[in-house]
């Protein structure tokens, strides 16, 4: 049987498999995982050197999609308590995590560190998954703490990972001289990567479509590895590259948050699948009870610690606190950290492996189970009222709404494409009238003289600043 055929087979069955696990309320994850778990015991797929690389290529673009869509505007109002989640947060998470494991498991000292830098950041992709699934519409934007704090603590968790890596293995590469590095360069490489692919993006006019979705995965990939390359970290360029792009002034920008909707979720899908294929039975059952103990340390105890310290400083209620301390949810990002031990060959890195794996199974689960019903039991889902109305009420809010200019003869933007116009946000030209004919506009659409456009756009100042403008 062909590897197409094999793999064409496993994607209809791990999307025939979200109508079970949707109908018995648990996350979509657990069927892949489950799917991983059915074909690396009966086929000889990945090994785990071939298996990191995948994962870290499915876990960089889940993490660029999340910050491409992440609603910066939105999101501002916590952006100092999500960022405070997601660095000190995560460190705090992986100093319980590793003490727990030194005292109570009596691990030893670098085998318990790497297991708490391993586990300590929450899973961008199955907040991300579980999130959109359940449909949760939070209060308080409550979700966009949630998607800020993981899709942003993976590169802390990263760094953390390779530090005491680094330190088991006896490089002799200073420590510190190498965090600073992986922040600044990754920062740096994420900001000036955005930049550049802004511009491509916009200024090559291409008239093809999806060659703007492929010009944009390019765009990721070439971030993620000249980070690397640099020696910085990848994960956090891709996060701050996304978060720019996704928030700066992109041609076709709607279309591509829905294509990479769709690139995220097939990355979801392989990502797990072949986590699920590393699944160790031999040493799985044996760390079943411990990796029970730790779980429930981790749901329970330093998890809400840690966020009721975190965010408790900004008025946050304690039913908020709650919601966010259970949303705390462990997937692939931990398990694909945990494969660098694997990789690096360390004596105790399949037991490690085997309690991050039981973990987060259990996290996405049982956590992952429960949080809709958690969250309308504390009263934090908020549920968009519907009501109808007659539909002239909405005409008349559309009329209030949109602006209406003829383009004159000799006007400096005849001859000029749509995206030239350098349009401020939230602004659409939704209809052009050419003579006779009505024109539905995309970003490359020639501008003539006479068109009148009909322009959306919901503020009287720009309404008005627009006006002189095209006029």
């Amino acid at each position: 049987m062909s590897l197409i055929l094999i793999f064409g087979i496993i994607l209809i069955i791990a999307v025939l498999s979200c109508k079970i696990t949707n109908r018995t309320g648990l996350p979509l994850l657990v069927g892949f995982i489950l799917i991983g778990i059915f074909l690396g015991r009966n086929f000889d797929f990945v090994d785990v050197s071939n298996a990191e690389h995948i994962c870290n290529f499915a876990l960089l673009f889940i993490i660029f999609t999340g910050g491409f869509q992440t609603n910066f505007a939105k999101a501002k109002p916590v952006l100092g308590v999500s960022s405070l989640l997601s660095a000190l947060g995560t460190v705090l998470t992986a100093a319980a995590a590793a003490a727990f494991a030194y005292f109570v498991f009596d691990m030893e000292f670098y085998a318990a560190m790497l297991l708490g830098a391993v586990i300590s950041a929450t899973d961008a992709a199955s907040v991300f998954s579980i999130l959109s699934t359940k449909k949760l519409n939070l209060k308080n934007k409550l979700d966009s703490v949630l998607e800020i704090e993981s899709g942003s603590n993976d590169p802390f968790a990263y760094m953390m990972t390779v530090v005491f890596l680094t330190l088991v293995i006896g490089s002799s590469q200073n420590v510190v001289v190498m965090v600073l590095l992986q922040i600044s360069i990754g920062a740096a490489i994420g900001i000036a990567g955005a930049k550049l692919g802004q511009l491509l993006i916009n200024k090559l006019n291409m008239q093809i479509n999806g060659l703007h979705a492929v010009l944009l995965g390019g765009i990721a990939l070439f971030i993620y590895g000249m980070a690397e390359l640099l020696q910085g970290n990848g994960f956090l360029a891709v996060y701050i590259g996304g978060i720019i792009l996704g928030n700066s002034k992109l041609v076709y920008k709607m279309l591509l948050s829905k294509l990479f909707s769709t690139v995220s979720m097939l990355m979801q899908i392989i990502l797990f699948i072949v986590l699920g294929i590393l699944w160790l039975p031999l040493y799985f059952f044996p760390t079943l009870l411990p990796g029970l103990l730790f779980a429930l340390f981790l749901f329970f105890i330093a998890r809400p610690a840690v966020v009721f310290l975190l965010m408790k400083p900004f008025k946050f209620k304690l039913k908020e606190i709650t919601l966010v301390s259970w949303a705390g949810f462990r997937g692939a990002s931990s398990i694909v950290f945990a494969t660098y031990l694997l990789s690096a060959g360390l004596p105790y890195a399949e037991y490690v492996f085997s309690m991050v794996f039981f973990v987060c199974l259990l996290s996405v689960i049982f956590q992952g189970s429960l949080i809709a019903p958690l969250a309308k039991l504390l009263g934090l889902v908020d549920a968009e009222k519907k009501i109808l109305k007659p539909i002239e009420h909405y005409v008349k809010e559309a009329q209030d709404e949109l602006l209406e200019i003829v383009n004159p003869t000799g006007s400096a933007f005849c001859g000029k494409v749509i995206h030239e116009l350098d349009l401020p946000e939230d602004v659409y030209i939704v209809m052009i009238r050419r003579g006779n004919k009505y024109i539905v506009p995309t970003e490359s659409t020639l501008i003539m003289e006479n068109d009148t456009f009909v322009i959306a756009c919901g503020d009287e100042k720009k309404r008005k600043a627009l006006t002189r403008l095209l006029s």
